[in-house]
């Protein structure tokens, strides 16, 4: 993804947030995302003319998961425009997706997603240690065939006025691209990382507070 690139697709997912589910629909699954080949679509446009024939549940399955896959690729590019990052080489390996320091034990699997709800009457606890969070999110993971357990840097988007507003957050990109320039000038191997089965996750919380002011929030990295 080129610069212009980016600042298109950043532009069209601020504008796309307004209307796309909040709710998956079902379950992530191989069965269903079998139906088209999402990972081929580059625009929302082709991407709604794939989907006519399908039933509207599907439908909204497929708008939340392309939406989410472009929001990962966003996030990909800010991170990468740090001089500290560099990105995995093979875009179709699943083991990482960026790489801090020129390390191969900083390698990690980003992915953007929200407090799950049965953890949200106790963020604060959840903020001072997430391995639970954390525990959750591996054992209830997508079981298709892209599913693996690897290092993760899970971005955690949380808005205390209301939930439904996780697109608006996952899209605040100026936001973003500070915090995590800073990340990346923190991220050591002597960070104090969060372990699942032998790996290493950390997790960095964006918040939109009740007087809409977005903060952020970073675990093992200090």
């Amino acid at each position: 993804m080129n610069p212009e690139e980016y600042h298109q697709l950043a532009t069209d997912l601020q504008n796309l947030a307004k209307i796309i589910p909040i709710r998956w629909g079902k379950i992530q699954n191989d069965t269903t995302d079998s139906k088209i080949k999402m990972f081929q679509i580059h625009s929302f446009t082709d991407l709604e003319n794939q989907l006519i024939a399908l039933p509207e549940e599907t439908k909204n399955y497929f708008r939340r998961r392309w939406f989410l896959w472009k929001c990962a690729q966003c996030d990909e590019y800010i991170f990468n425009l740090n001089t500290s990052v560099k990105p995995n080489p093979n875009s179709k390996d699943q083991e990482y997706d960026i790489e801090f320091n020129e390390s191969k034990t900083l390698r990690f699997d980003i992915k953007g997603t929200v407090i799950p709800k049965n953890f949200r009457n106790k963020i604060d606890g959840i903020i001072e240690n997430p391995s639970d969070m954390v525990r959750f999110f591996y054992e209830n993971q997508s079981k298709g065939i892209r599913s693996a357990i690897q290092n993760r840097l899970f971005i955690v988007h949380h808005s205390y006025i209301n939930q439904n507003r996780e697109m608006y957050l996952r899209c605040h990109w100026k936001f973003k691209t500070e915090v995590y320039r800073k990340y990346a000038e923190k991220i050591s191997e002597a960070s104090n990382f969060i372990t699942f089965e032998n790996v290493k996750t950390d997790v960095l919380f964006i918040f939109e507070n009740l007087d809409k002011s977005i903060t952020y929030t970073f675990c093992a990295v200090k």
